[in-house]
């Protein structure tokens, strides 16, 4: 246990905290913060504010009656919405009468050519130059209600080339409530965003502390004096078992700082809807919630952290100099972090995907990096001095 103890001190070393602590800094200034300060952005604050008021009036689902209520305040805005209109001169000239024909004149065959450019130009002016609220957000009201409304087409996003299995599964989502989940796509993106700064920050910050540790060891040949007695054989797997606690520490650190700060956005009201939403833009093999979800990803991200620590182990004590230890171990995790904002750490468990895509490559990535370490363990202990 002392030795672990060493090893980990020589990885926590002040400077390589320090380096690491830069790295933290730069990715989320760059990369994170963002969705943090700005969330939600613009005109997305309206789809969020439609997500809480319906979280609030009728909580983590409606059912049919609840959903009728629902669009009955939003014909109430409409009859304001109407009203404001009625003071446009040129709303009142084009014989137009309320604010659902107002947003669907291109349908309108009758309306005059030279008033559906004025029409235009006032539905532009209401929108971007008043920024008028009440129009926005009866434009979010009509995207969530045309979402529920057509949820068999919006759950899976309408795949036209859905196969059966997903197909079954779409309509099974389709026929609960959790179709009526409030948990919206701007949510999802957000987090994922957010997510994959963490991984991002998991994959650079690991290596950047375990290289070194048996970077040094190769480079002053000290591991030919290990191999001369039975204890000294028995090092490299005790750097292993310290290089993984580093690893999960970094993790943890990480994760931590992410949700504590995450708070901020005033996301984890929603932790008990469900990710298959009809305006989620998500469809999953599972009946999960958004709390689920978010534990989940905090399970995969303490895998992908052993997969990458196994990675630097394997490269770096293979590896004779810094440079070729960075220059093999960087088109590597390059390739695996692609894969992982791609389809590994981005809409977890979906149905665009088949149903255990997810599982058995995480399976198969630690099988590899492990046996690798486990086969590199053994000759450390049969190596010739």
């Amino acid at each position: 246990m002392n030795i672990i103890i060493n090893e980990l001190k020589k990885i926590f070393k002040p400077v390589n905290i320090a380096i690491v602590t830069l790295i933290t800094a730069i990715i989320w200034f760059l990369f994170m913060s963002f969705n943090i300060e700005y969330f939600p952005n613009g005109s997305d604050r309206y789809i969020y504010d439609v997500s809480v008021k319906i979280l609030n009036q009728y909580g983590i689902t409606m059912d049919k009656e609840e959903f009728a209520d629902f669009k009955k305040n939003r014909e109430e805005k409409s009859k304001v919405a109407t009203d404001y209109l009625l003071t446009k001169e040129v709303f009142v000239k084009s014989g137009l009468s309320t604010y659902d024909e107002f947003v669907n004149k291109e349908e309108n065959e009758s309306i005059d050519k030279d008033y559906m450019g004025k029409l235009q130009e006032l539905h532009s002016n209401i929108m971007f130059e008043e920024n008028n609220e009440l129009f926005w957000e009866l434009e979010n009201l009509d995207y969530a209600i045309d979402r529920y409304d057509n949820k068999e087409t919006w759950i899976g996003l309408g795949s036209i080339d859905e196969k059966q299995l997903q197909k079954q599964r779409h309509e099974e989502i389709a026929k609960t409530d959790e179709a009526y989940s409030p948990l919206d796509f701007r949510i999802m993106e957000n987090y994922h965003a957010l997510i994959f700064g963490i991984t991002l920050l998991i994959l650079i910050c690991i290596p950047t502390l375990i290289i070194p540790l048996f970077m040094n060891d190769n480079k002053n040949k000290v591991n030919y004096l290990q191999y001369s007695s039975k204890t000294g054989r028995k090092l490299f797997k005790k750097k292993i078992i310290a290089s993984i606690i580093a690893s999960f520490i970094v993790a943890t650190v990480q994760l931590a700082i992410l949700f504590v700060i995450y708070k901020s956005n005033n996301t984890y009201i929603f932790w008990d809807c469900s990710i298959n939403s009809a305006i989620s833009d998500m469809a999953s093999w599972y009946d999960i919630t958004f709390g689920q979800y978010i534990i989940l990803s905090v399970i995969l991200n303490y895998i992908i952290a052993l997969i990458t620590c196994m990675i630097a182990i394997f490269v770096s004590s293979k590896a004779s100099t810094y440079i070729s230890a960075i220059g093999i171990q960087i088109p590597i995790l390059f390739g695996f972090g692609i894969w992982l904002n791609n389809i590994g750490m981005k809409y977890l468990t979906t149905t665009y995907y088949p149903k255990y895509t997810l599982h058995l490559t995480y399976l198969l990535l630690i099988l590899i990096s492990v046996g690798i370490i486990i086969k590199r363990n053994k000759k450390e202990k049969i190596a010739d001095i």
